[in-house]
Parts: structure tokens; C-alpha cells; sequence
């Protein structure tokens, strides 16, 4: 008789009236539970969710004891009957009905391992439960069945719950600490997790805990495959936090990232750590972040350890860097502590294990004092490897040395290279025999095939170095895009600016150059010069110069900035100038904002422009068409500057971030807090007015289509140049149509000639500007293609969707067969599915061209258009003025030597030494393509 029918009815009720309130009974089965010697004595089994609870076999029964499935190290049953139970260091053995094919023992197996696979559905049972020993072997063909459809998507394993059942295991961990289950924690996993795709988990999203509660969640991965990164940085976590993280690291089958930086630990715990990862076999970590933790070299020699075994069958330990099967990706151990003696410990498992040379691609050591003990880092890096990333700063390293090992092994594949605040040991000297700089540091510059990154900032460099540093990368063709940053070096006492002044503008590789805190304030304006012939340059960082310039000197740096701005041809997008402190200096500078069309980021913070720089930035914002970011903080800039700024922005349609101004605010909140609010929200408005791109770019005040900022500025220029010329001229032609107008027809009927093609220039750009540059030509031929692409992309569209519509309903058919048999049901889905589907219509799709894309296009021919018409009117008016120069050198002649008029010999002279001037200045600004009286009547700061 089987054992399962001695659980009476009164048995039964009582074990629901304990149980059943508390948990859900998965399975029961009374079984006699062998004690010391032959004796038994009988219990009741009762299998729940999590826990296997042994009850006594009475009425009313009670609990005798209770372990969660976690407990669980072995599972055996040798005998049909017979189900033994490791739990910890005890072995509980349970026996059955003896009657042969009863299958009670398999039931209560099977009830065991479907109760953890709905836990953990994505490992297989050995993984929680150590040893499952089942003879004979085809009892467990069942559950080896369930496993395999969990691990190919059939039906069961839709079951498995958001992020792989994470919320699921959190409450199994809640259980198995005796801790509360927080609705929150399931909560923002399961929705907010699974809705961004995030498969790292971040415990700072749930600092709001204890660290008691911390524990559960970080246990919950211990058994999770959807997640394969763990962030605790900047956290200090307790000590059985830290305890669960490490049982992580030996358990875990997904988990490839682990970010544990600034978690205040020492070296013991990276003993551990590397203990833990030397338990797991299974382990497919490849990025480890240590940074600032206190490790030392007693922590690194546990990472490093042993990297070989001694003999065969021996024991020692391998080091988990060294026998990583995977290879690491990414190694952070900055600002650790580290000496010499520990960085090459580790160095040196780099270098035996033979993965690291094709899958360590980020290295950073920095912030830990190597000195000049470099030689199993140098060795590493010299052999070839796949570093895109290597930060080895501020370790008191000697660079020469660094330099031969990154030619031979890095060259191929380095992206960012950060050396600074290292030294060199080659000094500026003027002494012969002195140490000359290796070859191997120009040579790397010159064949680094991916370089785009260069810090080599605070390194006291060497004039040579920077000299070979600069014509390296001049030599090299092979790389684009490189930012340097060379901030941070007094290059000013040996003659660094001339340097940078001779090699810059051969430099084709560079985008960004960082001078900041260079000293090269006396002849910052010739290295600009320098620079503005470099047009690959993007982006130019000038912070911290200038300070202790002397107000006489500051001008000169001031023009060639503002040349710089002002050179059609400059390609400078980002542009900083922090802590400069320039203070009325920066006008100009603010001025000639107005007309650049190539900068888009601007920081001019810490330079106490005050409310007159405000005022004149609000003058140029409405002018300017291309900045979109723009920072002004510390500034001395009152709640009157700011509104200045707010209503210049209103008819700005470019720029978009405007960095909240704090320091400068907190006094303008003491004065008129609401006031300053209103202040705030207007300019806030009109940011996100822009972000949208809601009004055009050349809309004037009132609506209407206006002149370009940078033609307003041509046109300003030529009509000012123009009726100068003018008046002249026609001064002229009436002194001699009256004294010489037989003798001179012909050069008359040139002047006047010349005077009306003038007069005609002037007005030149607007009718370029009304007839060619104007939304017509948009609207008829550009907005005619739109239409056209509109129409052809949402052809590919619909029908792009109508194929993976079909193919949804497919695979619905394929896996609810019997609902989806029905014919109807198919047509019905189809038929929402079109009508879905053409939601998105030629118009729609014509509108986000126009409103987006065409909002781009149409903004780049507009400026193309008008630098062609500015090209146009510039050419026209030089060539204007040119002949009328002429005509009038010829016209004067001699003529003041027959005037017999003191009146007229006085005007003809004045006339004529204007003439001269303008003549002599006119040809210089057409040779120079210069508009230099112009400029300085545009950076006025009282026009």
C-alpha cells in the first residue's frame, strides 16, 4: 500500500490549516525518516516554492524542521524507495512503500526540480544543486526534458519571467535570508529594467535601502542569466554585501562585467576576489574595475599570484588573471596604491597568458607611483596587442622609456593614449652633450595607425618633444580626427610658442588642441595666427591664459582671436576660453561673435564680462546662426544682463543648451528671487523652443525674411566702402566737367559709369538675396523632391511592414495552433494589421522630411546660397572700387595746379589725400581679402 494513501483526510486538512495560509503546497507525501540505527519514524513532506518542509505524521501536526532549496548540496536515490537529502553537514534519508514502479521518489524529485527550474529557469539543476545522483539514469530523462525546452524557446520557457525571473529569485533570496520582500525592487526591474534593455544592474538605483535588504538583491544574480554587468561604484557596501557579491563572482554562468570602484576595500579583499574567480570555471568575466580602492601590492600579488602550475598534478593555484580561458577586456586598477613591484606582478600574468595579446583592449594603471621600475609593463605593451586604451598618468614614470615599448607592440590598434602629469627625463638645455630625445617617441606619432586621443598634459615637455611630437603627427598620414592636449606645460620660457607657431599649421591630423594653462600669453596671438591656417582644427580650448598678461599686451592676442572668429574659412566648432578673466577685453571677441558661421560650442566662463558683455553676447546671438551650446557662468552677470540676453535670444533660432548659470544666479535670487525666476523660464522657454525646431532660421522681428547675419555684414561693408567712393568720385567729376570737360569726355563718361555700377552694388546683395535666396526655389524644386522621396520611402515602408505583420501572425499560428485554427481570426488580425500600417501616410512622412531633414537641408543650401552671393557681391564691389580708384587718379591728374580757387585747391587737396588713403587702403583690403576698417567698426563696443 502506498504511503501517499496513509495521508488521512484529518493529516491532509491539518497540514492545509498550518501550511496553506503561509504557502503554496506544491506536492505532500508522508515518509518514514531513517534516524540512528534501523530505526524510522514517519513525516510528512511538503514541497513549496522554496522551502521543503518536514512535518510530523499526527493531528494536528506540527513543523519538525525546514530548509530552503538552497540548502540542498546533493540529491541521491540508488534505491527506488529510498530519496537521501544533503542539507549542509546532514544527510536525510527518507524512505517509501517498497512496492516495485510506486514512483513516489521520482514525483518527489521531479516536484523538487520543477519547483527550483521555476526559480532559476535558465541554468540547469546541477548548477544549485551541487550533486543529483539518480540511478538508474533514464529517472531523470524527464528533467534533463524540461531543461532542454526551457534552452530552446518552446512553450515552457515563455514562463521564465521579465530579465530572466529576476523578481522571482529576489523573493527566493528574501526567503532564504529571513529577509522582507520589497515590492519596489521587483517593480523597478520588471518595468523599468526590462522596458530600456539595461543587463547591467546598478546598486546606486538602490541606495534607498538598508544593507540588510541590499543583500537579497545582490544574491538574485546569482543564478540570473539575463543580467551580465554589476555596478556597486562609489558605494561602501557592508560587509555580508560584499560577502554576496564574491558568492556572485564563484556562481555566476552571465556575468562578464564587474565595476567595484571606490568601494573602500583592501587588499583582503581582492584575496578574495581573486579566490572567487579562480572557483568559478565556468565564469565569462572579462571586465574588471578596481579603481580607487586601497589594494596595494599585497592586493595585486593575489590578483597576479601564481601564474603557472609547478608540476603536473600539482596544486598550486593559477592566478585568475592569468588563467582567465576568456581573456580580459578592460583591467581598471587606478589610483589603487599600487607600486612598481605590484604593477608588474600583474604585467607579468598579462604577458604569460597568451589571450591577453588579442582581447585586452583597456589598460589603466594610473594614479599609482611605477617610477622608473617599468619593466614587465614596458615588456606587455611591446608585444603585440589589441590596447585601444591605455592610461597610465600621473605614475612617476620616465616617458622615453614608455615610448619604445608603445612603437613596437601599440602602433596598430591605440586609440587613447593618456601619459600626463609624468616627466620627461630629457630637460630643456643648452649645453652640449646633452641627452637627446629617443627616436621611438617621434616615430610612434608618426606610425600610430588609430590614434585619436593624446593627453600628454602637466609632463614640464620638453621643447624637443614637443617639436617631434607636432611633426610626427605632421608626417602621419594614416589618422584623423586627433585630439591633443598639451595643457598644463609652461611651454613659454624656451620658446614653445614659436614651436607650435612654426609646426601647427601642418598638423592636418588634429582636431582639438588643448592650450590651456600653457603660458604662452605673449605670443598666444601668433600661435593663433599659426592656427588659423590649420583648417582640419574643430575644436580650441585657450582656459587659464591671458590672466597675468598686461593690459597693453592683451590687445594684440584679442585681434587674432577675433580674426580667427572672423576668417570665412575657419572651421572652428568649439571654442573655450574658462577662467581667462578678460573682463571689457572679451567685448570685441563677444562682438565678432555675431558674424561666425562655424562655431557651435562656446564656453566663456569665469571671464567677468559683467552686464556690458551681456549686453553685447545678446547683440550677437540675435546675429548668429550656428552656436548651439554656449556656457557663461561666472561672469559677474546681474538679473539685468540676463534679461538683455533673454531678449536677444528671442530672435535667436540656433542655440539650444545654455549651461544654468549658478554662481551668478545665487545673487540675483537674493535680490529678486521671482523676478529671476520668470527671468529663467523665459530663457528656458526659448532653449526649448529651438530644441524643437520650431521657427526659422532667418525669421526677422516681425515675421519677415531678412539678410543673413554674415551677408548683412558684407552688405554693410561694401555700401560703406561704396558711398565713400562715391561722394568722391562725384566731387571729382564736377571739378573737372567744369575746368576739362572737352578734354576728359571720356574718362567723365567712365566715372559716371563706374558711379551707377556703384550704386547698383550697393544693392547687389538684397536682390541676390530676394531673387536666389529665398524659400521659392525650396518650395517649387526641393519641396517637389521631398515629395517624391516622401512617396517612395513610404511605399518600402508599408511594405516592409506588411511582411513583418505576415510574419507575426505566422508565428503566432505556429505556437497557439488550435486558437489560431480558425480562418477568421487570421483575417480579422490581418486586417487591424493593415489598417495600422497605413497610419503612416506619404504626408506624414513628407511633413518629418520637411520639419526634420528638410529643416537641415534647406538651412545648409540657404548658407551655401548666401556664401555664394557673398562671394559674388565681395568680388564685384573689390573690382567696383578698383576702377573707380583708377578713374579717379586719372580725373584729378594735375588738376589742383590750375585750380585758381582757394576754395576748391582746399577741397581738391582734402579730396585727394582722402583718395589716396582710401585708394592705397581699398587695394590692400582686395588683396588681403581683409575687411579690417570694418571689422573695427563692427567690434566697437559703443556701435
Amino acid at each position: 500500500m502506498s504511503t501517499r494513501s496513509q495521508l488521512t483526510k484529518d493529516l491532509n486538512e491539518s497540514v492545509k490549516a498550518l501550511l496553506a495560509r503561509r504557502v503554496k503546497i506544491l506536492l505532500k507525501n508522508v515518509v518514514r525518516l531513517e534516524l540512528k540505527g534501523d530505526k524510522t519514524e514517519n513525516k510528512v513532506l511538503v514541497f513549496s516554492p522554496c522551502r521543503l518542509f518536514v512535518l510530523a505524521a499526527k493531528v494536528p501536526t506540527r513543523i519538525d524542521f525546514h530548509f530552503h532549496y538552497l540548502e540542498i548540496h546533493a540529491v541521491e536515490s540508488k534505491k527506488l524507495n529510498q530519496l537521501c537529502l544533503t542539507v549542509g553537514d546532514k544527510v536525510y534519508s527518507f524512505l517509501t512503500t517498497e512496492e516495485p514502479g510506486s514512483g513516489e521518489v521520482d514525483a518527489m524529485i521531479q516536484a523538487l526540480s520543477t519547483a527550483v527550474r521555476q526559480i532559476f529557469p535558465t541554468v540547469p539543476l546541477t548548477h544549485i544543486i551541487r550533486k543529483v545522483d539518480v540511478q538508474p539514469a533514464h529517472r531523470m530523462q524527464h528533467i534533463r526534458d524540461a531543461e532542454m525546452a526551457m534552452r530552446h524557446h518552446t512553450p515552457e520557457s515563455r514562463a521564465i519571467g521579465p530579465c530572466g525571473g529576476f523578481s522571482t529569485q529576489y523573493a527566493c533570496m528574501c526567503d532564504y535570508h529571513g529577509l522582507s520582500y520589497r515590492e519596489e525592487v521587483a517593480w523597478d526591474v520588471d518595468n523599468i529594467y526590462l522596458a530600456h534593455g539595461t543587463r547591467e544592474l546598478n546598486l546606486k538605483e538602490f541606495d534607498y535601502l538598508d544593507f540588510k535588504d541590499l543583500v537579497a538583491v545582490i544574491s538574485a544574480l546569482e543564478a540570473n542569466t539575463w543580467f551580465t554587468s554589476l555596478r556597486a561604484s562609489n558605494i561602501k557596501l557592508s560587509h555580508d554585501c560584499m560577502e554576496r557579491v564574491l558568492n556572485v563572482l564563484r556562481k555566476s554562468l552571465s556575468l562578464q562585467c564587474l565595476y567595484l570602484d571606490n568601494i573602500q576595500v583592501k587588499w583582503d579583499f581582492a584575496h578574495k576576489l581573486s579566490l572567487a574567480l579562480i572557483a568559478n570555471s565556468n565564469g565569462v568575466l572579462h571586465t574588471l574595475d578596481l579603481s580607487h580602492n586601497l589594494i596595494e601590492d599585497k592586493g595585486a600579488a593575489s590578483l597576479s599570484g601564481f601564474v603557472a602550475k609547478v608540476s603536473k598534478g600539482g596544486s598550486q593555484l593559477v592566478a585568475p588573471i592569468a588563467n582567465c580561458s576568456q581573456g580580459l577586456v578592460h583591467l581598471n586598477l587606478s589610483h589603487c596604491g599600487l607600486t612598481s613591484k605590484g604593477v608588474n606582478q600583474i604585467c607579468h600574468s598579462l604577458t604569460l597568458n597568451k589571450t591577453m595579446d588579442s582581447t585586452l583592449s583597456y589598460l589603466n594603471l594610473s594614479d599609482n607611483s611605477l617610477k622608473d621600475d617599468v619593466t614587465n609593463l614596458c615588456n606587455f605593451l611591446a608585444q603585440p596587442n589589441v590596447l585601444k586604451h591605455l592610461d597610465i598618468s600621473n605614475t612617476e614614470c620616465t616617458l622615453e622609456t614608455i615610448f619604445g615599448a608603445l612603437l613596437r607592440g601599440c602602433a596598430t590598434h591605440l586609440v587613447y593614449l593618456n601619459v600626463s602629469r609624468n616627466l620627461f627625463s630629457t630637460k630643456n638645455s643648452a649645453k652640449p652633450g646633452k641627452q637627446e630625445l629617443p627616436l621611438s617617441f617621434k616615430q610612434f606619432f608618426t606610425s600610430a595607425l588609430g590614434l585619436k586621443t593624446i593627453n600628454i598634459a602637466s609632463c614640464k615637455l620638453p621643447l624637443e618633444a614637443l617639436k617631434h611630437l607636432l611633426l610626427g603627427l605632421a608626417c602621419n598620414e594614416s589618422i584623423s580626427g586627433v585630439s591633443l592636449d598639451i595643457s598644463s606645460n609652461n611651454l613659454s620660457p624656451h620658446g614653445g610658442a614659436h614651436v607650435l607657431e612654426s609646426c601647427i599649421h601642418g598638423v592636418r591630423c588634429l582636431s582639438g588642441l588643448d592650450l590651456t594653462d600653457t603660458g604662452i600669453d605673449m605670443d598666444l596671438g601668433s600661435v593663433l595666427n599659426a592656427v588659423s591656417k590649420n583648417k582640419s582644427l574643430r575644436s580650441l580650448s585657450l582656459n587659464r591664459n591671458l590672466v597675468n598678461l598686461k593690459l597693453k599686451h592683451i590687445g594684440s592676442v584679442v585681434t587674432a582671436i577675433v580674426e580667427l572668429l572672423q576668417d570665412e574659412t575657419c572651421q572652428i566648432q568649439s571654442l573655450s576660453m574658462v577662467d581667462c578673466k578678460l573682463k571689457n577685453e572679451m567685448y570685441n571677441i563677444l562682438s565678432a561673435l555675431g558674424t561666425n558661421s562655424s562655431l557651435q560650442v562656446m564656453d566663456i566662463t569665469g571671464n567677468l564680462i559683467g552686464d556690458g558683455g551681456a549686453r553685447l553676447l545678446a547683440k550677437s546671438l540675435q546675429m548668429n546662426t550656428s552656436l548651439h551650446t554656449l556656457h557663461i557662468d561666472r561672469n559677474n552677470i546681474s538679473l539685468s544682463g540676463y534679461t538683455e540676453l533673454a531678449y536677444g535670444l528671442e530672435y535667436n533660432r540656433t542655440l539650444k543648451v545654455l549651461s544654468y548659470p549658478v554662481h551668478d544666479v545665487m545673487p540675483c535670487m537674493k535680490l529678486n528671487a521671482e523676478r529671476t525666476e520668470l527671468m529663467l523660464r523665459k530663457i528656458q522657454s526659448i532653449l526649448s523652443r529651438n530644441m524643437l525646431k520650431g521657427g526659422s532660421d532667418e525669421e526677422g522681428r516681425g515675421g519677415e525674411r531678412v539678410v543673413p547675419s554674415s551677408a548683412s555684414m558684407i552688405l554693410n561693408n561694401s555700401n560703406y566702402i561704396l558711398d565713400q567712393m562715391i561722394v568722391q568720385q562725384k566731387d571729382i567729376v564736377k571739378v573737372v566737367s567744369e575746368d576739362e570737360a572737352n578734354t576728359k569726355a571720356n574718362e567723365i563718361n567712365l566715372a559716371l559709369s563706374l558711379i551707377e555700377d556703384a550704386e547698383h552694388a550697393k544693392t547687389l546683395m538684397r536682390r541676390l538675396m530676394g531673387d536666389y535666396v529665398s524659400d521659392s526655389g525650396e518650395a517649387s524644386e526641393i519641396h517637389a523632391q521631398y515629395g517624391h522621396v516622401a512617396t517612395e520611402l513610404t511605399t518600402s515602408i508599408h511594405n516592409y511592414m506588411q511582411t513583418s505583420a505576415e510574419a507575426m501572425i505566422k508565428l503566432a499560428k505556429d505556437q497557439c495552433p488550435t486558437v489560431m485554427s480558425d480562418a477568421r481570426i487570421s483575417t480579422e488580425l490581418a486586417a487591424a494589421a493593415q489598417s495600422r500600417v497605413h497610419t503612416l501616410d506619404a504626408d506624414t512622412m513628407r511633413a518629418t522630411l520637411v520639419d526634420n531633414a528638410g529643416t537641415v537641408i534647406n538651412k545648409k543650401i540657404r548658407d551655401i546660397s548666401v556664401s555664394i552671393a557673398a562671394h559674388i557681391v565681395e568680388a564685384v564691389s573689390d573690382k567696383v572700387i578698383e576702377a573707380l580708384s583708377k578713374s579717379h587718379k586719372s580725373l584729378l591728374g594735375d588738376s589742383k595746379t590750375r585750380s585758381s580757387t582757394p576754395d576748391v585747391l582746399r577741397s581738391m587737396s582734402r579730396g585727394s589725400d582722402s583718395s589716396r588713403n582710401d585708394s592705397f587702403h581699398f587695394s590692400s583690403r582686395s588683396q588681403s581679402n581683409s575687411s579690417s576698417p570694418i571689422v573695427s567698426i563692427a567690434c566697437h563696443p559703443g556701435l
